[in-house]
């Protein structure tokens, strides 16, 4: 569970902003409830030229005063309760779908390429085998082999296939994609096809993914600025709903230049088949 912060602007007149002040100071926090997991908070605030009454604020949110999500453009005290709360896995998830389903919609020939899974936290070990379709070749960069194990073994004695782990990338000799879910990128993966939600240019085509679609039910609650990453990350992580779970980049920026811009699978193609890439366009 966690507390969502929605600034309220103050009002210009005099008596009007006295009077928001004293409504605001004595709201409670209003509790959402979610679809399939644990509700989560909203927190009309005041600003002010400090930005809030930020032990108010904390006063009011509780024990969740370590878990809040709100606009970037605030900054949070860098001391006592209150947290902002950043996501850990939802930027990953997010790689893996989006990855997984442009992959799907290019329709390859999985003899023909080989697809690298970095992972060097093994968070995402219960998800290897949706990959198998698409690859004869699965590779998986992680420093937790073990946790691998059982997937490995189920990979092989479902479907016949054999998983490489390994501690480090290595570049293969078929046109290789990277899906880049723990954010590490290396020099090596200069030949492959890289999905990442970091900006930094990497690889011989990079697929950048940013933003997420929200429900709309869910627009009409948050204010404009709240990350949408951060809310949805919040939902997933701090109250188990798997209403994200599925969810893809609701943009995703490719340097692919040979496919006049129709699709991000027309993109992926050209890097498998062995064209080059240059200059950034962005495609859904």
């Amino acid at each position: 569970m966690f507390v969502v912060l929605r600034m309220i602007k103050p009002k210009k007149r005099i008596l009007k902003r006295l009077r928001q002040k004293k409504l605001l100071s004595e709201a409670e926090v209003i509790t959402c409830p979610t679809e399939n997991g644990l509700p989560f908070f909203l927190l009309n605030v005041l600003e002010n030229k400090n930005g809030a009454d930020w032990d108010l604020v904390a006063q009011k949110c509780g024990r969740y005063a370590s878990r809040i999500v709100a606009s970037r453009s605030f900054s949070l005290p860098d001391h006592g309760k209150l947290k902002r709360f950043v996501p850990v896995s939802m930027p990953a998830t997010l790689i893996f779908n989006t990855a997984a389903e442009i992959i799907k919609k290019a329709d390859l020939p999985p003899e023909g390429i080989s697809i690298t899974l970095t992972d060097r936290n093994a968070t995402h070990v219960s998800r290897l085998c949706e990959l198998l379709p698409f690859a004869a070749c699965i590779r998986v960069i992680t420093t937790h082999p073990e946790r691998y194990a059982s997937a490995c073994q189920k990979a092989f004695d479902e479907f016949g296939a054999s998983i490489i782990i390994r501690s480090t990338y290595e570049p293969t000799a078929k046109p290789d994609i990277v899906i880049c879910c723990d954010g590490i990128i290396s020099a090596m993966m200069n030949a492959a096809a890289v999905f990442t939600s970091k900006q930094k240019s990497c690889g011989k085509l990079r697929f950048y993914g940013k933003g997420i679609e929200l429900s709309e039910v869910h627009k009409e609650l948050l204010p404009p600025d709240i990350d949408p990453i951060d809310f949805a990350g919040a939902l997933t992580e701090l109250c188990g709903s798997s209403e994200y779970k599925n969810a893809v980049f609701a943009d995703v920026e490719t340097d692919c230049t040979l496919c006049n811009k129709k699709n991000l699978e027309k993109c992926l193609k050209c890097y498998c088949s062995g064209s080059t890439v240059s200059k950034p366009v962005t495609n859904l």
